[in-house]
């Protein structure tokens, strides 16, 4: 952490403090303190929470988007790269079954309040329905068909997400994927 700038140290203390305890609950001198970075600095760096809020979003979208770009390197197959994202869910179902789902989370609890971050904070969840109907695409369906999947996908893993967090239950979590892997393999 301590070869990260302070300005990417608060970053990530944010992320984690955000998923962790919810935007609400943490302040601006809690994320200074974890970060080890002076409360000074956080304003020196962002005027506002919602500005921290919305690097936040721009980091949650950046590493999608990196994860989802290696994958792409690493396979041309579309059907193994969905397959990643379920193998993704389940290394992190300890932390799921804990917290929840980093972007639902805070979507969810960004949409409480009106304000442009909710704007914002959607595309975290426009990124993973372009890169999963891309997939769809590619293993051949048309693109209503891919759009409806790649929202049915989606939408499963979210809810999936908040039933093995409501339930505080891996194995639920660990028995949807099994499901939704034989339905992708399927394809």
């Amino acid at each position: 952490m301590t070869t990260m700038s302070k300005r990417d140290r608060l970053v990530e203390a944010a992320k984690t403090m955000f998923y962790q305890q919810g935007v609400t609950r943490s302040t601006l001198a809690d994320i200074a303190q974890q970060a080890q970075v002076p409360l000074g600095n956080v304003y020196y760096h962002f005027r506002t929470k919602d500005a921290l809020i919305e690097a936040v979003i721009q980091a949650h979208v950046q590493e999608l988007e990196t994860t989802f770009a290696g994958w792409e390197q690493h396979s041309t197959d579309p059907r193994e790269r969905l397959l990643a994202l379920l193998r993704m869910t389940r290394e992190e179902g300890n932390m799921l079954a804990r917290y929840g789902c980093p972007h639902g989370s805070l979507c969810q609890e960004l949409n409480k309040d009106d304000n442009q971050l909710v704007r914002i904070a959607s595309h975290i969840f426009q990124v993973y329905l372009d890169w999963t109907e891309a997939q769809f695409r590619q293993l051949g369906k048309n693109e209503q068909e891919a759009n409806d999947l790649a929202v049915d996908l989606i939408s499963s893993l979210q809810g999936m997400y908040l039933l093995t967090n409501s339930f505080r239950s891996p194995e639920l979590l660990e028995r949807k994927l099994q499901r939704l892997e034989k339905g992708v393999r399927a394809l």
